[in-house]
């Protein structure tokens, strides 16, 4: 597995800004505390000063009327910077935490320098929303706190059997003021998050747990595609806490984030790209991002795994592609379908100047254009616009395929029926998964491919004989696979 990044010196020397430490606000979700911040502000510490700030209910709040509104809470919190003397901050915020970090941000601009939101409660189906507000709100007015916790546990963490984080979370949730915690259940069923994030006009990052059952990267990918300055990264191995999960990631991403910022400022603007709109609509509608659906037209087939290869209608395309940059950004967008200009000269060039990544990128891009062209028929496989680069139309690839069919096998319950999805991919596995590719982005790809199948491959190992599927070849090549990455 690849390693951590150092997030404490993610540049080099000569890259890294001298200055006073900046000041990093953390607002704790519903039902939390601010003592749960434990596990992700030892990597914080060194880089900037740290306040925390609890929700009314949760800590030592001064708030005790009822009932109160959101602008109630914004004026709490600055009351709160004016108290502490903070003239500008960086918001990080957890949930309900991230929604009012939202709301601060539209009340007081100038003050709140950026926002790193973790499992923003933002774009959720209806249904859902209210099924799980009615099931939240009996739960609390049980008198037994115990059986909310427990059927919560699974949702907030991975590590939900671990006695450990199960005080911690328990000890929070048996101190919350029941009657504040509803009214902020009320403020958040009816808020209009969608309408806040299109009228941000503060650089943000939202990240989302790999894991999480309610807030799936899906639904934060919408949350986040309508924020006109916005960044959204999942977070492998973490669920709706992943400060909690995954500290050093989450820490990696947020300094990531805030760095870039105080090393190249980015211009506001509160337009919404249409890309922004069409995706929401896409993903809402319950298609792929990259289908159209059979027989729509012109068809991109691309081959990643056993060889590189690419077809236009049937038509390979042999030429052109190790030119430019063009399979490898040709990969990263399929991998990150909403990536902005920005997050792309980060991670493609993240070691030149801002005006060389700017450049490279628009050659890179023309040359994949032309390409991508070729036996089209005036289809365009390649939208360009001020703000995200995206690939659309008919498209097939056989590095997606994999990456869901491997979510589909790890979801699959049925012991037959799973172990088949599993001999299934290892026969269409190549020997060596996407070798030549050592850029960052891509080895984060391949080292969730690679967990993922090391964690088939023991299910497959311990349950196989358990099954009704023949022992064959396929579950030697397991073994072997085993072997190899013990």
């Amino acid at each position: 597995m690849r390693p951590i990044p150092d997030f404490f010196d993610p540049d080099p020397p000569s890259s890294r800004l001298e200055g006073p430490k900046q000041t990093v606000v953390l607002i704790h979700g519903l039902g939390l505390n601010s003592a749960l911040w434990a596990t992700l502000t030892p990597y914080l510490y060194d880089k900037y000063y740290i306040k925390t700030y609890d929700l009314p209910g949760h800590g030592n709040d001064h708030m005790h009327s009822l009932p109160f509104t959101w602008p109630d809470l914004c004026d709490q919190f600055v009351a709160f910077l004016d108290i502490n003397r903070l003239d500008t901050v960086h918001l990080i915020g957890h949930g309900l935490g991230a929604n009012l970090a939202v709301k601060v941000a539209g009340r007081v601009p100038l003050r709140i320098q950026s926002l790193s939101l973790l499992s923003l409660p933002g774009f959720i189906p209806s249904e859902y929303l209210k099924q799980g507000i009615e099931d939240r709100i009996k739960l609390m007015l049980s008198s037994d706190r115990t059986r909310f916790i427990t059927q919560i546990l699974p949702v907030l963490t991975v590590q939900h059997k671990s006695d450990e984080i199960r005080s911690r979370i328990s000890q929070a949730y048996q101190h919350v003021h029941k009657g504040k915690y509803l009214q902020l259940l009320q403020l958040f069923r009816d808020n209009d998050t969608i309408a806040d994030l299109k009228s941000l006009g503060t650089p943000t990052i939202l990240l989302g747990g790999e894991q999480d059952p309610v807030y799936t990267p899906v639904l934060s990918a919408i949350s986040a595609s309508y924020i006109p300055q916005g960044r959204f990264q999942v977070i492998s191995g973490a669920a709706n806490l992943i400060f909690l999960d995954q500290p050093k990631w989450t820490a990696y991403w947020v300094c990531k984030h805030i760095d870039t910022l105080s090393s190249n400022p980015m211009e506001t603007d509160n337009t919404i790209p249409d890309t922004t709109i069409s995706l929401h609509k896409v993903i809402q509608s319950g298609q792929h991002l990259l289908q159209s659906g059979p027989g729509s037209g012109p068809e991109l087939d691309i081959q990643f795994l056993h060889s590189f290869r690419i077809c236009v209608n049937g038509v390979e395309l042999p030429t052109g592609w190790n030119k430019r940059l063009a399979k490898q950004l040709l990969l990263y967008l399929l991998l990150f379908p909403n990536a902005t200009r920005q997050q792309m000269y980060d991670d493609l060039w993240p070691n030149y100047e801002l005006r060389k990544a700017q450049n490279y990128l628009r050659v890179c891009l023309s040359h994949l254009k032309s390409l991508l062209e070729q036996h089209s028929e005036g289809t365009e496989f390649l939208r360009i616009d001020r703000e995200h680069v995206t690939l659309q139309g008919n498209i097939r690839c056989d590095l997606l395929d994999l990456i869901h069919n491997l979510k589909v096998a790890m979801d699959e319950q049925n012991m037959e029926v799973k172990a088949a999805s599993i001999l299934q991919i290892w026969d269409n596995l190549p020997r060596h998964l996407l070798s030549g590719y050592v850029d960052d982005w891509i080895l984060g790809t391949r080292d969730k491919i690679e967990w993922q199948l090391t964690a088939l491959a023991h299910w497959m190992n311990e349950n196989g004989n358990d099954t009704s599927i023949p022992i064959h070849f396929n579950h030697v090549a397991i073994r072997s696979f085993l072997l190899e990455h013990e």
